[in-house]
């Protein structure tokens, strides 16, 4: 926030440079995330964005060793950690360009600091380096913004859509405070030309780089979290905005000052409502969002209009910070369960002393039955069957499935599985697997939750350790 008021200072008023900065904290998803989520990454980002800009500034107004560095650093920063950052390059390289005669200037001072600016060329090119070299060297962590998918940008920007306007978490459906840049970057066009094309080519380039990588179509945060660093830019359009409204009779005073009001109210009320769970990205529908819009609770009968039979189980459930985890059972073989005895040798084991043979004459693990009326009942409620399992033989060739069901009355429902010769695990040692599912809704208490591991192979696979764990949301 230091780096930012010093940034918009350039070019406001205090007064107006307090009212953005207030707007920001007020009207954007940056409240959440700096008072609720602990959100570092998305801190750092916007952290980093604001030393570009505010040593982008100042090198052209007098370069020094000491802005390349920092400028450079940062720009290789947010390039390393996600692929939009490359953004970042555009807004430095047009800064102050706005005709002829300005990139002739321009030419000039980047000729005549030279080695300056190779040093940022090359800090920059560090950043696109290390990511390429360790796509997952630091997968997980909170300056790690690696999804694993087979590539990490896809031209033509598909998920546009979604990141702006998707009901689960659409930025300018959670965050409409950002289309006053609008009128704000036409304001700056007539006004500061200097560095209106840097500004507004860096933000367009960001949208479609963002909207371009696979991980934004998963609705795992509120109101497009990973468009944070886009603030330190997008608040200087919204600040010459501001100014203009300033500079207005009371009459455009009162009208937009009622309407960023009413913006800043939407956005914290929407944010109480994620606080509280009555909005979910993840199950939100055109529907329920209508239905409990500005509403402070919401019944039973609301909740059955969200969506949860397309959910992504595995995503819903990969961040374990969200989620209270508890082992609900654990089978580690050592004792024989009943009726298996002959299945239980010594001769292979993942930990401990025992395991399970499957094999012709023994198809299923014992099944994890549980009645749902046993389980938490906070919902959604999610689940994770995982094992150790091991073949001599490759698992293309010694097939065996992960199983979770439902079953009402004798009737299997929300049947999920997963194949293991899909998973590509090494024959001869032993694999961690597992199978993530949500029950929704509260069912018929009477209805059984059935956990298995199915052996279709003609050999033998051993199995150890299988464990079955239930996440209940914080």
């Amino acid at each position: 926030m230091i780096g930012l008021w010093y940034v918009l200072r350039q070019y406001f008023t205090a007064g107006v440079t307090l009212a953005t900065l207030l707007l920001l904290v007020l009207g954007t998803n940056f409240f959440l995330m700096s008072v609720y989520s602990g959100a570092v990454q998305a801190s750092m980002l916007l952290a980093l964005m604001v030393l570009v800009v505010w040593m982008t500034a100042r090198w052209y107004e007098k370069p020094g060793w000491v802005e390349a560095v920092i400028a450079g650093l940062a720009m290789g920063g947010l390039i390393f950690i996600k692929p939009a950052g490359a953004a970042s390059f555009l807004l430095f390289f047009f800064w102050g360009a706005y005709n002829k005669e300005t990139f002739r200037l321009k030419w000039k001072l980047f000729t005549e600091k030279l080695w300056q600016l190779i040093l940022i060329i090359v800090l920059f090119g560090t950043g696109i380096g290390l990511r390429l070299a360790f796509p997952q060297a630091f997968s997980g962590t909170w300056f790690c913004d690696y999804v694993e998918h087979k590539r990490a940008v896809y031209f033509l920007a598909p998920w546009l859509w979604l990141v702006l306007f998707s009901i689960k978490n659409g930025w300018l459906i959670y965050t409409p405070l950002v289309l006053f840049s609008i009128p704000g970057f036409y304001i700056l066009a007539e006004r500061n030309k200097r560095i209106f094309y840097s500004t507004f080519l860096f933000s367009i380039t960001f949208i479609l780089l963002l909207a371009s990588t696979p991980d934004v179509a998963t609705p795992d945060n509120f109101s497009q979290a990973r468009m944070t660093e886009i603030f330190a830019v997008l608040f200087i359009p919204i600040g010459y905005f501001i100014n203009w409204i300033f500079e207005g009779g009371w009459l455009r005073k009162t009208a937009f000052c009622l309407i960023l009001t009413a913006l800043a109210a939407l956005n914290l009320f929407q944010t109480w409502q994620y606080r509280n769970k009555i909005l979910n990205p993840w199950f939100t529908t055109p529907e329920y969002y209508r239905a409990v819009f500005l509403k402070p609770h919401v019944n039973g009968k609301t909740r059955m209009l969200q969506e949860f039979y397309n959910l992504d189980m595995s995503s819903y459930l990969a961040n374990e910070n969200d989620f209270k985890i508890s082992t609900l059972v654990f089978l580690g073989f050592e004792n024989d369960p009943t009726g298996y005895g002959r299945h239980i040798q010594e001769k292979i084991a993942a930990a401990g002393k025992a395991a399970m043979r499957l094999d012709t004459s023994l198809r299923f693990t014992p099944d994890v039955s549980m009645p749902i009326s046993k389980l938490p009942s906070a919902y959604p409620l999610g689940i994770r069957l995982s094992a150790s399992v091991y073949s001599e033989t490759d698992f293309t060739n010694n097939p065996a499935n992960l199983i979770i069901t439902l079953r009402h009355e004798g009737q299997f429902y929300r049947y999920k599985t997963v194949s293991l010769k899909e998973l590509n695990l090494e024959k001869g040692k032993w694999n961690k697997v597992k199978l993530d599912y949500v029950i929704p809704r509260a069912c018929d208490p009477a209805d059984l939750m059935i956990c298995n591991l199915w052996y279709t192979g003609n050999s033998a696979m051993y199995v150890d350790d299988l464990r079955v764990e239930v996440f209940e949301q914080k």
